[in-house]
Order: structure tokens, then C-alpha cells, then sequence
């Protein structure tokens, strides 16, 4: 998280937010990695409008409300809120390169631009912590909002939303993310639905070990990664029947391929290649399609920055209002 030019008062902000991949197979609902995909939300205050209004432009406009329930500004609302201060007045312009719905952090994303927002808003310098709290309360995805927050990959810790510790490392851009993204979306209620509610102490163990050195491998900087490290029993052997084609994607084995893992609770898939990664996108395609499923493929890479606060210089319009 950083913040440019916060001297000026008054003044239009604007806050990008990384997508994020959230449980990489083994780590499940503590690990996350940011994304090279996008949300940017603009506020500017305003003396004549009435309220707070907002616009959206990017990826599944119609999956977006534009109602009170968006979570761009029910989250800003929040932050307001919960620092002291009511909503101002002024419109929030959104735009988005994330797809919406396939287990990309869309949600998580939209959460913390507007609690970052809503934080600046009120002119606090609002506590990481903090923040991952309050999102961890309106959106209830910690390892998602944590990536997207920090930025690279992180894991983190939520004890009922009283105490949050994270640990972020810089994940290495040369290794390339290819996220396939099937037509049929999941619901985040109906992939928990699917979980057992006990599990066998092996399975456990078998994830515990893997869980463990995925993250002792990223964090020496080593990342050694393969394909047998994304091999969990806790999540995926359920979720993976609720799109097809997801379980053939897993199973799928190329050069140049470190590992494969459903992201999120799905329905894409996220692969992490050093090389034939177009490749390894057609053909992760071609499984989906075998199954008449059409997908979207992006080949992208880790976003190490997390989220980023500008103050936008003032400019004034026909009426002399500032904008």
C-alpha cells in the first residue's frame, strides 16, 4: 500500500487495486497473490450533488449494482462511518479490468477501494490492520484482501477480525500467470457448500505439508515450485466438480509448468508457468472446451505494488466548481 501527493485538501482521489488468486491449491484461506489486473475507483467531492453516486465502466457491467449495495461505496460508506464522519457528497467513478464472478477477488477488491477511499475521505491514515479488519467484516475473504491490499504473495492470520497478521513477499515476475476463466460462474455460498464439514486426519496432514513448504519456498526465494505442491484435499477435490472440465485442468501436465491450482473458489483456473505459457492457455482451453465450456484466457504475472492512493490535481469546471 502506498500513497502519492496526500498534501493537498479537497482534492480528487483515486485508489487502484490489484485482482487476486486466492488458496493456490494447498492454502487454503491463508494465501493469496495479487494480480496484473485492475481496479481503479475515482472520488471527487462535490457541492451540488446530492448524495453519493457512482458510474461504472470495465469487465461484466452487469454484474455490478449500482444501487447502495455496490461494495465500492457501501464500503466507503463503512470507513466513513467507523472513523466518525458521514458520507460527503461527490460521485465515484469505477472502472475494472477484473472479471467479475470466476474467482478473481472482484469483491475483495471493490472492498478495500472503498475503504481506502472512505479512510483518505476522513483524512486518517488508516492502519493496515485496520483496513483487513473492516474488510475482513464486509467481505469475509481475508486472504484475498490481504493480497490486494499488500500486493504480491501474501498469508495471513484472522482471529475474528480482533487480531490480523500478514506476511507479504515478492513474488518473481518471470514466472507467468495464466488464468483461464470458464463462461459459468460460482458462487462463493455454493462452493462452501460443497465442503465437508469434518476431514480424514491424512488429508489434512497431506495439505498441512505442502501448505508449508509452498510458503518456506516462496519466502526463502527460492520458489522451487511443482506440480505436486498445489495438491490439495481440503477445497478442491469438491469444488472441482462444479464447473467441467476443472478437474482435467488439474490433472493437466506441460513443460515449462510449475503448478496449477482452481482460483479462488473457482470457477478459473490459475497456472504458474517459466515457459510455454500460450500454449499451456490453448490447451488448458481445449480441456474446457472438450466439455462445451466456453473460456476467456489472460497470461499476466504478480503484481508486487498492492494497492496505490494518487491525489489527482483539482480542476474546475463551467460552473467554477472544483472537480
Amino acid at each position: 500500500m502506498s500513497y502519492e501527493n496526500q498534501g493537498e485538501e479537497n482534492c480528487s482521489r483515486q485508489v487502484e487495486v490489484p485482482a487476486t488468486s486466492a488458496n493456490l491449491g494447498c492454502a487454503f484461506d491463508c494465501g493469496g497473490l495479487a494480480l496484473k489486473l485492475t481496479l481503479k475507483a475515482i472520488y471527487s467531492p462535490s457541492r451540488s450533488s446530492s448524495g453519493l453516486t457512482m458510474e461504472y465502466r470495465g469487465r461484466d457491467p452487469e454484474r455490478i449494482p449500482l444501487d447502495d449495495s455496490n461494495l465500492v461505496l457501501s464500503s466507503f460508506r463503512y470507513a466513513c462511518s467507523h472513523l466518525g464522519k458521514t458520507a460527503p457528497q461527490g460521485h465515484i467513478q469505477v472502472e475494472s479490468d477484473i472479471p467479475v464472478g470466476v474467482g478473481l477477488g472482484s469483491s475483495a477488491a471493490a472492498a478495500i477501494a472503498g475503504l481506502v477511499l472512505g479512510s483518505r475521505f476522513c483524512s486518517e491514515q488508516v492502519s493496515a490492520e485496520q483496513i483487513l479488519g473492516w474488510a475482513e467484516n464486509i467481505e469475509g475473504h481475508i486472504d484475498n484482501a490481504a493480497a490486494a491490499y499488500h500486493g504480491g504473495l501474501v498469508f495471513a492470520l484472522c482471529n475474528n477480525t480482533d487480531h490480523i497478521v500478514t506476511l507479504k513477499t515478492d513474488f518473481p515476475e518471470h514466472i507467468r500467470l495464466v488464468v483461464v476463466s470458464p463462461s459459468v460462474t460460482v458462487a462463493t455460498h455454493e462452493a462452501r457448500r460443497v465442503l465437508p464439514n469434518s476431514y480424514e486426519r491424512a488429508d489434512v496432514l497431506h495439505t498441512l505439508q505442502r501448505t508449508a513448504l509452498f510458503a518456506a519456498t516462496c519466502f526463502s526465494g527460492k520458489f522451487d515450485l511443482f506440480p505436486e505442491l498445489f495438491d490439495d484435499r481440503l477445497h478442491q477435490p469438491y469444488r472441482r466438480q462444479l464447473v467441467p472440465g476443472i478437474e482435467e485442468a488439474l490433472q493437466f501436465r506441460h513443460e515449462g509448468l510449475l503448478g496449477i491450482a482452481i482460483s479462488g473458489s473457482g470457477s478459473s483456473v490459475i497456472a504458474m508457468a517459466v515457459a510455454h505459457e500460450a500454449h499451456i492457455a490453448e490447451c488448458l482451453q481445449k480441456i474446457f472446451a472438450a466439455k462445451e465450456i466456453e473460456t476467456e484466457a489472460l497470461i499476466t504475472s504478480a503484481d508486487n505494488r498492492g494497492t496505490l492512493v494518487t491525489c489527482l490535481e483539482a480542476t474546475t469546471n463551467a460552473l467554477g466548481e472544483r472537480k
